[in-house]
C-alpha cells in the first residue's frame, strides 16, 4: 500500500502533513513549508531538519550552538535513516552551513512508495522516538538537580552540627617532612 501525502494548509508559513504508513494508520506531522518549497521539521530540541524535495536532500543543522549533544543527535538521526534504508552511508557529509550534516535520498521512484514520503515518515518516526527518550533524560536530570538543591532533612545538617577537629584531611597543614629524614638522597 503506497504512502499518501497531503498538505492541509498550503500556506508558506506552516501546516500539517497527513501521512499513512504501511498499516494504513494516519499520522499528522507538523512541518513548515519554506518559500522555496522545502519542508522544515522544528520539533527536535536541539536541531532543525530540512527536507529539500528538488535536490533529494535531508539537512540537519543546530538550532542555537553546535555542541557535542547536537552532533550526537545528528549522528543518531542519520544512523536511523541509514538503518531504515532511506539514505546510504556514502551520501552523509558535512553541509555548507556551520555544524550541519546532510545526506541524499533516492530521487527516482523504483517501488510503489515515493522516496520523499518515505523520508518524511522516517523523520517523523525518529522525532517521535527521540522525544520520548529526551523526556526521560530531562526528567532524570531534573530529579537529580532537585535532589541536590533541595535535599531532605535526613541528608542535610544544621550549621555547627559537624564536630570540629584539630586537624582534618590526609595532607598535613605544614607539608610533608623532607627527604633527608628518610635518608633518601639523589
Amino acid at each position: 500500500m503506497p504512502i499518501q501525502l497531503t498538505l492541509r494548509e498550503p500556506s508558506p508559513i506552516g501546516g500539517n502533513l497527513v501521512l499513512k504508513d504501511k498499516a494504513g494508520k494516519r499520522i499528522t506531522v507538523a512541518v513548515r513549508r519554506t518559500l522555496d518549497g522545502n519542508l522544515m521539521f522544528s520539533g527536535h530540541h536541539c536541531m532543525t531538519i530540512v527536507v529539500m524535495p528538488e535536490k533529494s536532500k535531508i539537512i540537519a543543522f543546530p538550532k542555537t550552538e553546535f555542541t557535542d549533544d547536537v552532533y550526537a543527535n545528528q549522528d543518531e538521526l542519520f544512523n536511523f535513516l541509514v538503518h531504515n534504508g532511506v539514505v546510504t552511508p556514502d551520501t552523509i557529509i558535512g553541509g555548507n552551513i556551520y555544524g550541519s550534516i546532510e545526506a541524499k535520498y533516492a530521487s527516482e521512484k523504483k517501488t510503489d512508495e515515493d522516496p520523499m514520503e518515505v523520508a518524511l515518515l522516517n523523520i517523523h518516526n525518529f522525532l517521535h522516538k527521540d522525544k520520548q527518550e529526551y523526556a526521560i533524560r530531562k526528567q532524570y536530570i531534573d530529579d537529580l538537580e532537585k535532589e541536590l538543591l533541595s535535599a531532605d532533612d535526613e541528608d542535610t545538617t544544621e550549621m555547627g552540627e559537624v564536630p570540629q577537629e584539630r586537624t582534618k584531611g590526609s595532607i598535613p597543614k605544614w607539608g610533608f617532612p623532607s627527604r633527608g629524614i628518610y635518608r633518601y638522597n639523589y
